[in-house]
């Protein structure tokens, strides 16, 4: 079994290649990670709390069951925490993680898909564009605000597998649905990776792997991958619970919750593995593996203004950046014109000093000529006049 998850999650996982730095576990999504925030739909635990145990990481789950991207792009009574809500929240707990050792995991997509077929026109391409973008912003968004670099985002399980879907018409129509948005999730995600530096954001292909457990449940040590265990076991017979896949109709056992958790374990490290159920229920009691429970509140915008801020702080810094290189450039414009200045006076000087000593070297030739000539030997030596007196 294990060697079929590593072969798997291989293909998917790039980037988690030391779990055992990470020391927080921060979680957006819906039903599939809420840990008791609305309600927990599973038997067992949840593979971000399993994963907690294996890590010894402190779990922070702000999901909520129903949750879907943004409520901005849906028309809904019912208020639930979208991930945009989830991310203020978070930004509002004042945790202050440690960057380095936190890893942050997104999955939500599948209430998207649910409302926009519940939509009246013929436009979804675009609208699971937009779910894609929104994921990214919001990736985007936490990185900046949190300083953040590691990242997984989970795609679509196979919506066709599920029960719910089995007998419904648009069984095919929805499986679409899914292969569509995992595909632009992925070409998402392949984008963020090259274009943002420090970025470690792997993408957890959670269709494939369902699809290879709901194909090959024995090999899973699986019995059940068709029947949802609620509606046709609870209370009338005494099969395990964690022998099948699905829990209800459209959420998973605790068993399967240990697999994905057991996949991405085996993704940081090949030799790692799950303590044993009974050891992580016990784990769990503590607060640090299950996670606190979060009150639902709605965004205010604050995300977007500490971006907005950011940016303009951005602005501002590049800004002055720019006017101390220009100051840096009047300087040394100033300075090379005083240099050139003075180099000019230099060379004026030593030209007047070069003429000034070639003109003296002139006048003491005229001077030393007019001496020659006064200096001449046939001219009388002077003599003094004698007293004519004395001679008489």
């Amino acid at each position: 079994m294990r060697s079929l998850i590593t072969t798997f999650l291989f293909i998917s996982l790039c980037h988690l290649s030391l779990g055992q730095t990470i020391k927080n576990i921060v979680v957006f999504g819906d039903s599939y990670s809420d840990a008791g925030n609305h309600q927990k739909l599973t038997n067992g635990p949840l593979w971000s709390q399993n994963l907690a145990t294996s890590w010894d990481a402190s779990l922070y789950s702000f999901a909520f069951s129903g949750a879907v991207c943004s409520n901005r792009m849906y028309s809904t009574k019912q208020f639930i925490p979208s991930i945009e809500d989830q991310i203020e929240m978070y930004y509002n707990q004042s945790l202050q993680l440690n960057p380095e050792e936190t890893i942050t995991i997104f999955w939500v997509g599948v209430n998207d898909i649910y409302h926009i077929y519940e939509q009246d026109d013929d436009d979804k391409g675009s609208k699971l564009k937009k779910v894609v973008d929104c994921i990214s912003t919001n990736i985007r968004t936490v990185r900046r605000v949190f300083s953040t670099n590691r990242y997984i985002v989970f795609g679509i399980p196979p919506l066709e597998k599920m029960p719910y879907f089995t007998d419904k018409p648009d069984k095919e129509i929805k499986e679409h649905a899914a292969n569509m948005l995992n595909e632009y999730l992925s070409n998402e995600v392949q984008k963020l990776n090259k274009h943002i530096e420090h970025l470690k954001l792997d993408f957890m292909d959670i269709h494939r792997l369902l699809d290879d457990i709901v194909a090959q449940p024995d090999s899973f040590e699986l019995k059940n991958a068709v029947d949802p265990y609620w509606d046709v076991c609870q209370g009338q017979c005494m099969d395990d619970v964690n022998s099948y896949v699905w829990w209800d109709k459209v959420h998973l056992t605790g068993g399967v919750h240990r697999l994905i958790a057991e996949s991405i374990l085996q993704s940081s490290n090949e030799g790692a593995h799950l303590p044993e159920l009974e050891q992580v229920n016990k784990m769990i009691e503590q607060t640090k593996y299950r996670s606190p429970q979060y009150q639902p509140k709605a965004q205010t915008g604050l995300m977007q203004k500490l971006i907005e801020k950011m940016q303009k702080e951005k602005e501002t810094t590049k800004e002055q950046e720019k006017e101390l290189e220009k100051d840096e450039q009047e300087n040394s414009s100033n300075l090379s014109y005083y240099v050139y200045f003075g180099i000019s006076a230099t060379v004026i000087v030593c030209i007047g000093f070069i003429l000034f000593n070639k003109k003296s070297s002139n006048r003491a030739s005229q001077l030393a000529s007019l001496s020659n000539l006064l200096k001449k030997d046939d001219r009388g030596r002077f003599v003094p006049l004698r007293n004519m007196d004395s001679d008489v």
